[in-house]
C-alpha cells in the first residue's frame, strides 16, 4: 500500500528515482486530506503549493459581481491544482472547492523550482504538464466561442468522460456557460 509521496509520484510519472531523490521528495512533500466542501484555495490567497490529487474531485470557480459562481475547471485523480500562483507569482484569482473528500500530495513551489534545476526528466515532465494545461484552456476558449451548447456538452462529456457522472449538473452548466434548465433540455434532446 502506497503511503509516501515518492511512491505515488513514481507510479504516476512511470520513472525510476534515485534514493537521494526519493528521500528528498519524502522530506519536502506531504500527504494531506481535505474533507468534502473544504476550500484549499480561496480567492486572494497567497498560494505556495501544488496539489496532486490521489483520490477525489475539485472544482475551480469565480464569483461574479452578482454573487454567482462561475465554474472555471475541474481536477480529479492524477491531476494537479494550485498552478495559477506558480505561473503568475500573484494571489489566487479564484476558489478551489473539494467536491468530494480529497487525498492529495502537497508540493511546495520552492521544491519544484529547485528540482527542475537538478533533474532534466522532471523539468521536461513539468513542461509537458504546463503545455497540456495551456492546451485545455485554448480548447475551452475555442469551444465557448465556436460550438453550440449541445456541442459544448458533448465535448465536456468527452473531455471529462471518467468523471462527468460525479459532477452535479449545476456545475456542468456553469462550466459550459449556460443555465441548468438549458442543460436539462439539452440532455433531454440528446437522449432521444
Amino acid at each position: 500500500m502506497q503511503n509516501l509521496p515518492c511512491e505515488y509520484l513514481k507510479d504516476y510519472l512511470k520513472m525510476n528515482m534515485s534514493n537521494r531523490m526519493e528521500n528528498l521528495i519524502n522530506e519536502q512533500l506531504s500527504m494531506v486530506t481535505f474533507p468534502k466542501g473544504n476550500h484549499p484555495i480561496n480567492m486572494g490567497d497567497d498560494v505556495r503549493f501544488f496539489y496532486m490529487i490521489i483520490e477525489g474531485l475539485v472544482r475551480g470557480y469565480y464569483i461574479n459581481e452578482n454573487g454567482i459562481e462561475l465554474t472555471k475547471c475541474f481536477s480529479y485523480e492524477k491531476c494537479f491544482f494550485g498552478s495559477e500562483c506558480y505561473r503568475t507569482n500573484r494571489q489566487s484569482t479564484f476558489y478551489v472547492e473539494c467536491m468530494e473528500q480529497c487525498k492529495c500530495i502537497k508540493i511546495p513551489y520552492a521544491f519544484v523550482r529547485e528540482i527542475i534545476t537538478q533533474d532534466s526528466k522532471l523539468k521536461e515532465y513539468i513542461q509537458v504538464k504546463y503545455f497540456e494545461e495551456v492546451e485545455k484552456l485554448e480548447n475551452r476558449a475555442k469551444n465557448l466561442l465556436l460550438l453550440s451548447a449541445e456541442e459544448r456538452y458533448l465535448a465536456f462529456k468527452k473531455e471529462y468522460a471518467l468523471i462527468h457522472h460525479r459532477i452535479p449538473l449545476k456545475y456542468i452548466a456553469s462550466y459550459m456557460g449556460i443555465k441548468p434548465g438549458s442543460l436539462s433540455r439539452i440532455r433531454k434532446i440528446l437522449s432521444k
